[in-house]
């Protein structure tokens, strides 16, 4: 893929989601929160692609994917008025949709379109299917671990601003109990990602983001979680209760070990 080509996916991002305009200022902040995510999970890619060497044919492609990979979520909040994939569809599958609909992928070459629109349909998979090409399986699992580390900032944001300008379609319309679910406590202590179909309080959300940690792939990216205090930050954020502790201690311990080590490709 060439740089010609991502600079015309580029500019057709920029005008698919200038049309999209809510009726109220809060509305409008879920709109342009996913506009920001985007362009921030652009910068992440760049930095993840940079860090292994990457061609410059492979960074657009990896640009690209990360400019594509939640444009589902605009048609969606339209829609629905939620990014809560489980009460209303699937976002990534949308994405996929939305692409093939808007004919923004007709600039590229088939197998450039086919690593593309596989990697955003997989991109917010529980787990990656374990039969997949190399190639095919790598840029899947760069925008996994690019998405995530944006996430991240995006709750940060979300629960350190005030409720007033908060966008309020981030935490899924979970109830705010103070506390997290036992289940959910256990499952990250015992150093596994959390299945969705678990949460029941925004404390649980917050300890799903944790529990990320043990999906990423890369070095650079347990890198970037470290040196932007992410973990810590977050931890913060839960609440003082039996079992938190060790759910952080082990999230912590996994990505401290994991950052150590030497860079790879899956």
């Amino acid at each position: 893929m060439h740089q010609q080509q991502l600079t015309e996916i580029s500019a057709w991002f920029q005008r698919f989601v200038a049309t999209f305009r809510a009726g109220s200022p809060a509305g409008q902040r879920n709109y342009d929160l996913k506009v920001e995510h985007t362009l921030r999970v652009c910068e992440i890619m760049e930095r993840l692609s940079a860090s292994l060497d990457h061609s410059p044919e492979e960074r657009s492609l990896a640009s690209a994917i990360a400019i594509c990979h939640d444009v589902g979520r605009f048609p969606q909040y339209r829609d629905f008025g939620t990014f809560n994939d489980a009460t209303s569809t699937n976002h990534a599958a949308l994405s996929v949709q939305t692409l093939i609909n808007e004919g923004v992928l007709a600039v590229l070459d088939d197998d450039s379109r086919g690593l593309l629109v596989q990697s955003v349909a997989l991109h917010n998979a529980f787990v990656l299917q374990g039969d997949l090409p190399p190639h095919a399986r790598r840029f899947a699992l760069l925008i996994r671990d690019a998405d995530k580390l944006d996430i991240w900032r995006v709750m940060i944001e979300y629960c350190t601003a005030p409720r007033e300008e908060r966008a309020s379609a981030v935490i899924w319309e979970l109830p705010d109990t103070g506390s997290c679910s036992d289940r959910a406590l256990e499952e990250v202590a015992a150093g596994r990602m959390l299945n969705r179909s678990l949460l029941k309080t925004v404390d649980d959300f917050k300890l799903l983001q944790l529990s990320w940690a043990f999906d990423l792939n890369f070095s650079e990216s347990f890198r970037m979680v470290l040196e932007r205090g992410y973990l810590e930050t977050l931890a913060d954020l839960l609440p003082d209760q039996p079992g938190c502790r060790e759910a952080v201690a082990a999230v912590r311990d996994h990505v401290r070990s994991r950052g150590a080590k030497q860079g790879r490709r899956p």
